[in-house]
């Protein structure tokens, strides 16, 4: 129910956004529409199994072909077979399921739940980083990129640049996703910075209207891309290390010393932190501002951080540009990629090793890590999951055995269409 209710609440226009998907395949021969076989595919990563053959083996039940009927709204009188599936995805256009998404995220944004998360009561603030996705000893693809490796091999890899948008309270949803790979006949890889270019442009027709922070690693910091957020109408903070631009590095250091009144003591939670600002720096054509926070642990343990920005720094923005905004930047790496590594989602897994289908499943992955964060992070539970199952994982194991176990009945689902409900996201 938690899930029904979460997809009723937060996702009105989904099944409209998957019924425009194209399908390639003959309407004379289809047993499954195509709800239930992308469904069967957010439900293989919702319910992290780890490997496309056991869809069946885990949801082959009465239950779960009658749960898998009521959230897809098919009749189906049997779970998809993997190989299905897959063959689906590989005539699926990867940017129309990642359209999918975007509605998603349309949904979530006019909805309001993300209000209390913007950045300065304004901002939503979406960090971009790159991930590997798929590796082979030989080659997958013509668009592989490649790599010389020390024992004289050579490695064929998918990397990805990925667009998340974080919140304070862990949350991490992906919002676009730009695959770094080779054109046919191309003399130069492809690389994560021209992926950044490509990206930024679709980001913002994606959500025209939308105000937008974005949380950048330091190898972003140059003029290109100062201009092109600014073209975009895209704010920005970005990790300022001493070799990205040295001269206005030492600039700041330099020119704080002469200045006064720019500093702000802070005591956050256990730890001291003291900040610092700078407006008015100059690199090339543009001119952007700088802000440091050196923070005391309870050990003594001093750790300093710094950023670049384009929006203005006083004393009284300092500690929200620093905690909500600078500081929040990890999450696209702890919160996503590290979660969809290592917590049973198995990002590097070859799900299936058509280049289509395979960004398709990374799409429905990302589709199915939205879905268990708002899960998680609702009031629908009760409590924390780790405090009642021990773990996130723990968790999708439970709801993997209720699905399959406990069917909904159908009177129960159409009061779950017709109730007017709330749900309301955790803030810690």
């Amino acid at each position: 129910m938690a899930l029904g209710r979460t997809v009723r609440r937060f996702f009105p226009s989904l099944r409209r956004c998957l019924d425009a998907l194209g399908d390639f395949r003959d309407p004379r021969l289809v047993i499954y529409p195509a709800r239930s076989l992308l469904w069967s595919g957010v439900l293989l990563f919702l319910f992290r199994l780890g490997a496309r053959r056991r869809l069946r083996f885990e949801l082959h039940s009465p239950a779960g072909v009658e749960n898998l009927n009521r959230i897809a709204e098919t009749n189906i009188e049997q779970i998809p077979h993997p190989d299905t599936l897959a063959y689906y995805l590989k005539g699926v256009c990867p940017e129309e399921l990642s359209d999918v998404r975007t509605g998603m995220v349309r949904d979530l944004v006019r909805s309001r739940a993300l209000d209390r998360d913007r950045l300065l009561g304004r901002y939503y603030t979406i960090a971009i980083d790159g991930t590997g996705h798929l590796a082979f000893d030989a080659p997958h693809c013509p668009h592989c990129l490649t790599q010389e490796l020390a024992n004289g091999r050579t490695r064929y890899y998918h990397p990805v640049l990925e667009a998340k948008l974080v919140c304070e309270n862990g949350l991490s949803l992906s919002v676009a996703t730009e695959f770094i790979q080779n054109t046919d006949g191309a003399n130069k890889q492809d690389c994560e910075l021209a992926a950044f270019y490509r990206l930024l442009p679709k980001l913002r027709k994606q959500f025209p209207m939308l105000r937008i922070c974005l949380l950048l690693d330091g190898e972003y910091l140059n003029q290109n891309v100062m201009r092109l957020a600014k073209t975009l109408r895209l704010h920005w903070i970005m990790t300022f290390k001493e070799g990205s631009l040295p001269t206005a590095y030492a600039e700041f250091h330099a020119l704080h010393a002469l200045t006064t009144g720019q500093t702000l003591a802070h005591q956050h939670e256990d730890r001291s932190q003291h900040h610092r600002w700078l407006n008015g720096l100059r690199h090339e054509d543009q001119t952007f501002n700088a802000f440091e926070c050196v923070e005391t642990n309870a050990r003594g343990d001093t750790t300093t951080f710094l950023w670049a920005t384009d929006l203005p720094v006083k004393r009284s923005n300092v500690v929200e540009l620093s905690q909500r905004g600078g500081r929040c930047r990890w999450k696209i790496e702890n919160q996503g990629f590290n979660t969809q590594k290592n917590q049973g989602y198995n990002l590097e897994h070859a799900y299936c090793r058509d280049p289509v289908a395979a960004k398709n499943f990374y799409l429905l992955l990302q589709i199915a890590h939205i879905l268990s964060q708002l899960i998680e992070k609702g009031n629908l539970l009760g409590a924390a999951v780790v405090k009642l199952y021990g773990s996130s994982r723990a968790f999708a194991q439970r709801l993997l055995e209720a699905f399959r176990n406990i069917p909904i009945r159908a009177e129960v689902w159409a009061d779950l269409i017709a109730r007017r409900f709330q749900i309301r996201l955790d803030t810690s």
